[in-house]
């Protein structure tokens, strides 16, 4: 629901027409079914049937939040020798240009690469769990855990990406806002429409040192993604020929309003790139929905094509550099019309799926169902997983946030409950001495 109204607050806002081959009932209704799917697999677990775990001890906490943080250190280090020595990214005069090369590559920094790559988002596991129980941590382990578990987040702005900042900023709001919850004391103000709370929120979260803030750090986000933009524009050189690029089919594929392109020719350079950048950031959020609909009337087939490998191909790497005979992520991409694009939360299920994705998504409503249970039982690491996976919720009908990179933090996530549950809530290490 909260996906739905976020997507038309954008969409509405948008001076744009986007355009599509084919018909849009057969893609939206598929559309439909994905979302019904998991929302009859949410509503399908009970409660009461999903069994109460045995409560973590503060040591066991400790300890597991400083095997996250060591092996996310590990991660980090790794990643800066392939940033300085194998990439070159870290040391590249144009970054960005830098990055686009590399993003036409796979395997640029081999085996170590993508070891790194699997390591390193522990240091921001150790982050959450940190924040959720910051109580039990002396200061000098809350900094050394907090700079590195913001490690992603910094990576992410000097390589000028927007995605991971949004999904991991909003994770470590979600859990800031579960720890105020378990270690302070405040007054709840509840939001109803006919006697349903649709949020209940602290009410020192209206407070204008509270809201002031917040109000900077967007408005920062936001000129951080006109910067991005510019950026982007300025390398491809566009100018004032950006809506006949955008316009074309094998790109954006929109129409824009007359009104709009007579108030971007009249504007001043900085004015117009303050209205592209708004533009694009609302078009971020606005046009997965049309690129499902693209995608699906596209695509031959309605029963799938690679069963997985699409959607989380970052795994599939892993194999293929020890020789595994997978394909590539172009090789995969090869079916795909409009590359590079989201098409909402639901596309690459489709892809890889086809309308056998409606079990999957099931399940998946299952499974989220009971992350939620636990979490809001207190257990840690199902509030730090729940603040990741509600973002991904949230966000399924303009953005997929577990393509790409963002699905090792997923892999983490998994992890991350397999050590809380076997990790003995006692354990002692004990030096012995000879004597």
């Amino acid at each position: 629901m909260w996906s739905l109204l976020v997507w038309v607050f954008f969409y509405s806002q948008l001076p744009v027409t986007y355009l599509y081959s084919g018909g849009i009932w057969f893609p939206l209704f598929t559309l439909t079914l994905f979302v019904l799917a998991f929302c009859l697999g949410v509503i399908s677990l009970k409660t009461s049937l999903v069994k109460p775990l045995k409560v973590t001890s503060n040591k066991k906490t400790k300890q597991i939040a400083y095997l996250f943080f060591f092996i996310g250190v590990i991660g980090i280090l790794l990643k800066l020798y392939i940033g300085f020595f194998k990439s070159g990214i870290y040391i590249a005069n144009d970054i960005f240009e830098q990055r686009l090369e590399n993003m036409g590559k796979e395997l640029t920094g081999g085996a170590v690469g993508v070891i790194a790559s699997i390591l390193y988002p522990f240091s921001f596991l150790a982050l959450l769990v940190t924040i959720y129980n910051y109580k039990i941590f002396n200061k000098t382990h809350l900094f050394l855990i907090v700079s590195f578990g913001l490690y992603p987040i910094i990576e992410t702005f000097f390589m000028g990406g927007r995605t991971i900042i949004a999904l991991l900023g909003t994770t470590i709001i979600i859990v800031s806002y579960a720890s105020f919850f378990k270690n302070t004391t405040f007054t709840i103000v509840k939001f109803k429409v006919l006697k349903t709370t649709l949020a209940s929120l602290p009410k020192f979260l209206f407070k204008k040192k509270v809201i002031i803030p917040l109000a900077i750090v967007s408005l920062l986000f936001v000129s951080y993604s006109i910067k991005v933009l510019d950026t982007r524009l300025t390398r491809f050189n566009y100018g004032d020929t950006v809506f006949k690029v955008w316009e074309q089919k094998d790109y954006q594929w929109v129409k824009f309003d007359k009104d709009f392109k007579e108030a971007f020719y009249s504007a001043l350079p900085n004015e117009k790139s303050r209205m592209l950048g708004l533009f694009s950031l609302k078009h971020y959020f606005a046009h997965g929905v049309f690129e499902y609909v693209r995608l699906v009337n596209d695509l031959e087939k309605t029963t799938g094509y690679h069963y997985g490998q699409y959607e989380f191909n970052v795994f599939f790497k892993f194999f293929r550099v020890f020789g595994a005979p997978l394909k590539s992520f172009d090789e995969l991409n090869d079916i795909v019309k409009r590359k590079a694009v989201y098409q909402t939360f639901f596309g690459p299920f489709y892809i890889d799926f086809g309308l056998f994705g409606i079990v999957l998504l099931f399940f998946w409503g299952r499974f989220s169902k009971r992350i939620y249970t636990h979490a809001k039982r207190g257990h840690t690491q199902y509030i730090i997983f729940y603040g990741y996976l509600s973002t991904i919720i949230i966000t399924s009908i303009y953005l997929n946030f577990l393509m790409g990179s963002s699905s090792y933090y997923l892999f983490t996530f998994f992890i991350s409950l397999l050590v809380f549950k076997y990790w003995p809530n006692n354990l002692t290490f004990i030096a012995k001495h000879k004597l």
